[in-house]
């Protein structure tokens, strides 16, 4: 799973995770995101039972992030077990209001997200790997926008 979400410097960001429906517990974790005004809650990003309790299935969890200083593209990825092998996202931070790029305007965006796809279930992998002590099978195959390419 993975989205795509576009925003304005200076908005504020609420990420709204859900257990239900999922079997695992989770959390999210932020690459590129300024600390600065969000620096009150450094405990909700990200790796499991060190800077922020996992989410239960069945539970909710929200976040409010100030986007204060950010501009271009930031990631996302959940961040439990492997979970993060297919949970995750971009967030496309454009200026704010009456502000110029600080180069030319692009004349048209083409967002590209890569990932992997797995015909196991991912946490198996790692399991496996884990007590057989070999490294962990490679994905079957790596997409690029949620797609495997014809050859797969």
């Amino acid at each position: 799973m993975w989205l795509i979400t576009k925003m304005k410097l200076l908005q504020i960001l609420v990420f709204l995770l859900f257990g239900g429906g999922i079997h695992c517990q989770a959390s999210i974790h932020r690459h590129t995101f300024a600390w600065g005004e969000n620096a009150q809650n450094p405990w909700t990003d990200g790796p499991e039972y060190i800077t922020q309790c996992p989410i239960q299935p069945g539970s909710k969890f929200s976040q409010k992030i100030i986007l204060s200083s950010e501009e271009g593209t930031l990631w996302w990825h959940a961040h439990s077990d492997w979970t993060r092998a297919t949970v995750h996202g971009a967030i496309i931070v454009y200026p704010k209001n009456g502000t110029k790029y600080p180069f030319p305007k692009p004349n048209v965006e083409v967002p590209i997200i890569l990932g992997e796809w797995w015909k196991s279930d991912v946490n198996a992998v790692r399991d496996e790997g884990l007590a057989t002590g070999a490294d962990p099978n490679i994905s079957d195959s790596f997409l690029i926008n949620g797609q495997p390419g014809d050859l797969h």
